[in-house]
């Protein structure tokens, strides 16, 4: 049940800036997450099978609906980040650069333009397969470092039990 309460919690604080959230916590959000985001784009690989109108139409509004979560997932994973970075003791600006980063991956090798009839489809995986491992470094970077306790100006003395704030949701 841990997995489910992490990620209501991650969507619940999607505008909280404020406090920390620990590994675990992290890790199982962005793991939610990641599920969501794969089985929505299995549904809409799926519907692009069938060879129908009406069956394209339907997944012509699933994928404006996954770009809507997708969206909406983006804004609580820079939350979730920057409490995570609030943890590890940095300031939650580092996520620019994290973010940066992981997009100018993306973008350089290929997933935003990618050509389905270029023969040159091997560097086409190459370079997917490269942005992938910047965008597994990038989460990595954040999960697994402890969390760091004495002397963070992010999270109160008396505290230290408490994994994250309410205090910017309430």
């Amino acid at each position: 049940m841990f997995f489910i309460t992490n990620a209501i919690d991650g969507f619940e604080k999607i505008f909280c800036y404020k406090g920390v959230a620990d590994r675990k916590s992290y890790f199982f959000f962005v793991l939610f997450q990641l599920l969501v985001l794969v089985l929505l784009n299995l549904v809409a690989l799926i519907g692009l099978s069938f060879d129908n109108e009406r069956v394209h139409t339907t997944v012509a509004f699933s994928l404006v609906i996954g770009v809507l979560v997708s969206f909406w997932s983006l804004l609580v994973k820079l939350a979730m980040s920057v409490r995570r970075l609030h943890d590890i003791g940095l300031s939650g600006w580092w996520v620019i650069l994290i973010f940066c980063v992981t997009f100018v991956a993306f973008k350089h090798n290929g997933i935003m333009g990618i050509k389905s009839a270029d023969p040159n489809w091997f560097i086409d995986v190459v370079n997917i397969v490269v942005a992938c491992v910047v965008w597994l470094g990038s989460h990595l970077l954040l999960a697994l470092p402890k969390s760091k306790i004495e002397n963070n100006k992010y999270r109160p003395a008396d505290s230290i039990s408490i994994p994250a704030t309410d205090e910017a949701v309430s």
